[in-house]
């Protein structure tokens, strides 16, 4: 989804690395997608007044969301994931329960932070995340799920004998489930518009005057020098691991001063306004987009039925 700037680690742990394969397996965190070809035409493109001052999920709202999968339809391609992961796993002898990350729910930061409550609590900081207990890894897990030991990529992976299926049983259940959308190219003209329209809304008059006020608003109010929203994400001193003296009450101002100067239904506006004439010229891209995820979703069901076969 669209819950940060487009400006988008594979941990060398094990741990870390099995953590993030077994609990993200929901498809693609790039580009959205969806499931109502014109959602934008058919309605209105709320303008600033009609969005309000401070709302939770700005990214979800707006015209490109509609080629998103849902979070129901995402839980589905995950779970069905990770069962087609299971049986892989156990073709090579190995039982492994797989624990889902707990969904945090955040406050929308497509257009820097928006909560007030998180603001007060945690600065620019993401609210922590819930602790997830795994079981422990069995040995050679790792290497039967990620198709890792190949060297350079081109030596199959070979445990007790059998070869393992290329990229593991994570690649595998992907292949099954996503298919054609697993390929970047697929995805790119969503990507694109996602990218570009909030790119092209920071430069249009309406959103450099808003963001003139909120900053002069920044100024008189705590004496914060920030001329764009998005400056405090990159404040080095709001990266440490815990939000020191001056972030929280910079945080709360910035909030606060959206909140006064309606930034935030703003730049939304706009930006929505700008998504919309581009999606207009990315009909066929977009609805071969929707096609694919209903390949997905009803992939994903054919699974979890138990209808395994191709």
């Amino acid at each position: 989804m669209l819950n940060s700037p487009p400006s988008q680690l594979r941990g060398a742990a094990v741990a870390v690395l099995v953590t993030a394969a077994l609990t993200a397996c929901g498809g693609p965190s790039s580009p959205p997608a969806g499931h109502t070809p014109s959602a934008h035409a058919t309605s209105p493109i709320p303008s600033a007044r009609d969005v309000p001052v401070l709302a939770g999920d700005y990214s979800g709202k707006l015209p490109i969301a509609a080629y998103s999968l849902t979070p129901a339809q995402s839980e589905l391609i995950q779970s069905a994931e990770q069962k087609l992961e299971q049986k892989c796993l156990a073709r090579y002898g190995i039982s492994y329960s797989f624990v889902r990350q707990p969904q945090t729910r955040t406050a929308d930061r497509r257009y820097g932070l928006s909560s007030p409550k998180e603001a007060s609590a945690y600065g620019y900081h993401l609210p922590p995340s819930p602790a997830v207990s795994t079981a422990p890894i069995p040995p050679g897990m790792l290497m039967v799920l990620m198709g890792e030991g190949g060297k350079g990529g081109s030596t199959n992976v070979i445990y007790h004998g059998k070869v393992v299926p290329k990229g593991g049983c994570r690649a595998e259940a992907v292949e099954r489930v996503e298919g054609e959308y697993a390929r970047p190219s697929i995805s790119a003209a969503a990507g694109a518009i996602a990218d570009g329209s909030y790119a092209k809304s920071m430069r249009e008059p309406a959103v450099v005057t808003v963001f003139r006020r909120w900053s002069s608003c920044l100024a008189a109010s705590g004496g914060y020098r920030y001329a764009s929203p998005m400056d405090p994400l990159g404040v080095p001193e709001f990266a440490k691991r815990r939000p020191g003296a001056r972030e929280i009450p910079t945080a709360v101002t910035d909030v606060e001063c959206k909140r006064k100067t309606r930034l935030l239904p703003v730049w939304f506006g706009v930006e929505s306004r700008i998504q919309a004439a581009m999606i207009d010229k990315q009909a066929p891209a977009l609805s071969e987009l929707l096609r694919i995820h209903r390949a997905q979703v009803a992939e994903a069901k054919a699974v979890l039925r138990g209808d395994t076969s191709r």
